[in-house]
């Protein structure tokens, strides 16, 4: 993960905490940031770390259920016996669940990753960066995103205000970037906003995110 890429996955994350008022952030500011973002991500990990516990109690539940109840086991008496279990349907649904909670782990193991990078210059500075230049600009990014979410499908016409928070602050991240700082190319901008969707969204949130991104740069594209 490099600098940038860690700063805009802390942006994200952080502009929940931001003041209410528009204030140009400092130093100060940004550490106090920091503090709550460490704790909002020790809260998600204990969240992820407990829903994955749940999932595979749920799955170890199944299983023994599913060998005492099987005919094959009717005549052990001291000792059930693994079973053969036809219902594939079942399986894939705990093979999605087992995938999920690998997911949700795999996160919350680079959480303390994304916290170190909070202490190293060129992360500091470029956090920063982007929360001032969205500060500053707050009303023509939410505007240009509302006109681009406006532009999908009947069912996909989303408010603002009704947007998942996550995809919201995700699409306001990347929109600062692809609007008010010009020094990288706009696939990287777009890609890394759609990994991010897809880390703690999941496939939904990626896809309206990436399609919301593509009528973003097709409107921008349109007014210069």
């Amino acid at each position: 993960m490099n600098s940038r890429s860690a700063a805009r996955e802390i942006v994200v994350l952080a502009l929940p905490q931001l003041p209410k008022d528009n204030i140009k952030l400092t130093n100060t500011d940004l550490k106090a940031i920091i503090l709550a973002l460490s704790r909002s991500l020790s809260d998600y990990a204990k969240k992820n770390i407990s829903s994955v516990s749940a999932d595979l109690q749920k799955i170890e539940s199944f299983l023994l259920n599913a060998e005492i109840e099987h005919p094959d086991n009717e005549k052990h008496v001291t000792q059930i016996e693994p079973v053969l279990i036809p219902d594939t349907a079942v399986l894939r649904k705990q093979v999605n669940a087992l995938q999920q909670a690998a997911t949700e782990l795999f996160n919350v193991l680079e959480i303390p990753e994304l916290i170190t990078h909070t202490d190293q210059e060129q992360t500091h500075e470029y956090v920063i960066f982007i929360l001032n230049k969205y500060i500053e600009n707050k009303e023509k990014i939410n505007e240009t995103i509302e006109q681009a979410a406006q532009r999908r499908k009947s069912d996909k016409k989303w408010k603002l205000g009704r947007m998942v928070r996550l995809d919201r602050d995700i699409l306001r991240v990347a929109a600062t970037e692809l609007l008010f700082i010009t020094d990288t190319p706009t696939e990287v901008i777009c890609d890394e906003a759609v990994k991010i969707a897809d880390k703690y969204g999941g496939d939904e949130s990626k896809k309206f995110v990436n399609g919301v991104l593509r009528d973003i740069v097709e409107l921008s594209r349109v007014k210069s």
